[in-house]
């Protein structure tokens, strides 16, 4: 009798992982389908906030994207604009990658910064994408530091790690033009 149980057991067990095998290659391949449905344009909507970011860090008529060939693996592309560079960077910060773009004038200079996409802490490191946090940057140039590591940039409340991943995406930006000027 106990070797019959167990044996209706088995086979019950084996038609349940069957049964999840199968649910989970649906699941897997409809969500295939949707991320190639959807790549295209996720890709042009992301191009198109990296556009509106460069032109709102250092208005041009025109940007030529550059080669680069430094060995910051932060830094994702320069580009050529009237009157400096836009540098497109992606520091890591506390809840991933932060895509960003600084603009750098001719002299060296930081003429603005922008957060092209995140995933940090909201009402924590989110709050780097605040125009009162990413204006500390403007004007400055050489090496920056948060004031925690005692230079000039006041971090984030509570959002230490995402300040000095920007901090480091700047001077990434900064030192990239300034291989290029």
């Amino acid at each position: 009798m106990t070797t019959t149980a167990n044996s209706g057991g088995a086979a019950y067990f084996a038609r349940l992982a069957g049964t999840l095998l199968l649910i989970s290659a649906v699941v897997a391949g409809l969500l295939g389908l949707v991320n190639h449905v959807t790549a295209d344009r996720i890709d042009a909507i992301n191009r198109e906030k990296t556009a509106a970011s460069m032109q709102e860090v250092l208005p041009s008529a025109s940007y030529t994207e550059l080669g680069y060939s430094g060995a910051d693996d932060t830094v994702k592309t320069v580009y050529q604009a009237d009157g400096g560079y836009v540098v497109e960077v992606t520091p890591s910060g506390f809840g991933g990658e932060i895509d960003m773009v600084v603009g750098i004038d001719a002299a060296g200079t930081v003429t603005g910064v922008s957060i092209v996409s995140m995933s940090e802490t909201s009402g924590l490191g989110a709050n780097a994408s605040k125009e009162s946090f990413r204006s500390q940057y403007i004007g400055k140039s050489g090496d920056l530091a948060v004031s925690k590591d005692g230079g000039e940039i006041d971090a984030l409340t509570g959002a230490t790690i995402t300040s000095r991943a920007v901090t480091r995406g700047v001077n990434s930006a900064l030192a990239a033009a300034a291989e290029l000027h």
